[in-house]
C-alpha cells in the first residue's frame, strides 16, 4: 500500500486531531503521524488500516450467506435443536482472518447483526466458505424460501 503525499497529510492531521480528541492514545497517534509524515510503507499496516478489501460480489456472496442462515434461524423450529452443530452460522475462523471473517465481524460487532462466530483452532475459512456455498446452491435450488421445513433445513445442512 503506497499513500500519495495529500494522503499523508491527510492521515498526518487526523492524528493530529485524534491526539486532541483522546489524549490517553496521544503517544500511539503520535506514532502513527511519523509513520505517514516520514513515508514509512513498511509500518502502514500498525495504522491499523488493512491492505485488503472485500469486493462487492464477495460481500454479496457473505449477505446471501448470512441471509440463509437467518432464514434457517427464523424458520427452524425444533429442527434447529435436533442439529445444533449445523444450524449455526459460526463465521470464518478468526484464528485465519480473512475479509470475509472481517465483514462478519464488523456485521456482528457494529451493526449488531447476530452471529455465533466460532473461536475454534479447527474453524477454518477455506473450508466453511466451500460449506456455505454448497448450502447457497441447496437453498437456490428450493427457490431461497425464508420459510423453511425441517426437511429442507436438513437438506441444506446435510
Amino acid at each position: 500500500m503506497v499513500f500519495s503525499f495529500a494522503e499523508r497529510l491527510m492521515l498526518f492531521n487526523q492524528y493530529e486531531i485524534l491526539k486532541k480528541l483522546d489524549p490517553q492514545k496521544s503517544s500511539l497517534y503520535a506514532r502513527h503521524q511519523e509513520v505517514v509524515e516520514k513515508g514509512f510503507e513498511s509500518l502502514y499496516e500498525d495504522l491499523g488500516i488493512s491492505t485488503t478489501t472485500l469486493s462487492k460480489e464477495e460481500a454479496q456472496e457473505m449477505d446471501d450467506i448470512l441471509a440463509l442462515f437467518r432464514a434457517i434461524k427464523a424458520s427452524s423450529g425444533g429442527a434447529a435443536s435436533n442439529m445444533p452443530g449445523k444450524t449455526a452460522f459460526v463465521g470464518f475462523g478468526p484464528s485465519q482472518p480473512d475479509e470475509r471473517f472481517a465483514y462478519a465481524d464488523f456485521l456482528s460487532n457494529i451493526l449488531k447483526f447476530p452471529l455465533e462466530v466460532s473461536n475454534s483452532p479447527d474453524n477454518r475459512p477455506e473450508l466453511q466458505l466451500e460449506k456455505y456455498r454448497t448450502m447457497l446452491k441447496r437453498w437456490d435450488e428450493i427457490g431461497r424460501k425464508r420459510e423453511l421445513s425441517a426437511d429442507q433445513i436438513e437438506h441444506l445442512v446435510a
